[in-house]
């Protein structure tokens, strides 16, 4: 059955540095959609995008220079597409977990990883949540200096997606 990502979705990130943690969020400008089988616990297609122009971290000079170390202006979407279901199983009723494998694309560049999240499934509805580290090192960049200080590699990505009986 195919879904479509609701507006209540929302993808946010942290990243650390000497004294100082960056945090920001996407809650608009997400769009996608899943198709999904939790009769024969097969997943099909799992697709999710967002307008980087609506990332925020309720600073206009963190959003700025955000905006242009990414390149965002030349980059306008960040995406992930599945391109494997490694695992789906009951962890109890309405409740799923899920392990995938697919392309994130940030600033143009494109990047396989392995994301595990949570499914719950109430009538027409489904909501996932997952976490995952994202490395600037893994997408060959140098981490962003803040001031004076250098963010650290490795950010937290936390989402939070919502989707529908589309």
């Amino acid at each position: 059955m195919k879904y479509k990502i609701t507006d209540n979705s929302r993808v946010d990130f942290t990243a650390q540095a000497p004294m100082h943690t960056f945090r920001g969020w996407a809650a608009e400008g997400l769009k996608g959609g899943i198709d999904i089988d939790f009769d024969s616990l097969k997943l099909q297609h799992i697709e999710v995008s967002v307008d980087v122009n609506c990332f925020d971290t309720g600073d206009v000079g963190k959003n700025k220079a955000m905006k242009e170390f990414f390149l965002f202006d030349s980059h306008p979407e960040a995406s992930f597409l599945m391109t494997e279901c490694r695992e789906f199983s009951r962890v109890a009723e309405n409740s799923y977990k899920m392990t995938v494998l697919g392309v994130l694309e940030l600033a143009g560049i494109r990047r396989q990883l392995p994301i595990t999240c949570m499914v719950t499934k109430n009538d027409a509805q489904i909501t996932i949540g997952l976490q995952f580290k994202w490395s600037f090192k893994a997408y060959g960049m140098k981490a962003p200096r803040l001031l004076f200080m250098t963010v650290r590699d490795i950010v937290d990505i936390k989402a939070h997606l919502e989707f529908t009986n589309s």
